[in-house]
């Protein structure tokens, strides 16, 4: 599984890549545990966008590739319930670059 983030926007409107992780080239528990997290939130079935509410926010473009299946979701950080699933998926994405 290979997983994306791209972060933009914010205060400053910069532009960064958070990834991308190769779930295959992770030791056996990291691996795992991205991959649940992605089947957890059931995010081949997300819809592409999620909006949130609030200026100057942090927008986030995840792509995950699983065999032949591709699916991309954007959200705004806007600290919403509907997003925090989303956001463990980036902040563990993140601590592994």
């Amino acid at each position: 599984m290979i997983i994306s983030v791209k972060r933009s926007g914010g205060f400053a409107g910069v532009t960064e890549n958070l990834g991308p992780v190769n779930t295959e080239g992770l030791d056996g528990m990291a691996a795992k545990k991205l991959e649940q997290l992605v089947q957890t939130i059931d995010f081949f079935n997300l819809p592409p966008t999620i909006s949130g509410v609030g200026m100057d926010l942090f927008r986030y473009e995840i792509t995950v590739i699983e065999g032949e299946r591709q699916h991309t979701v954007t959200f705004d950080d806007g600290n919403s319930p509907e997003t925090m699933p989303l956001r463990q998926l980036v902040e563990s994405i993140s601590h592994m670059k």
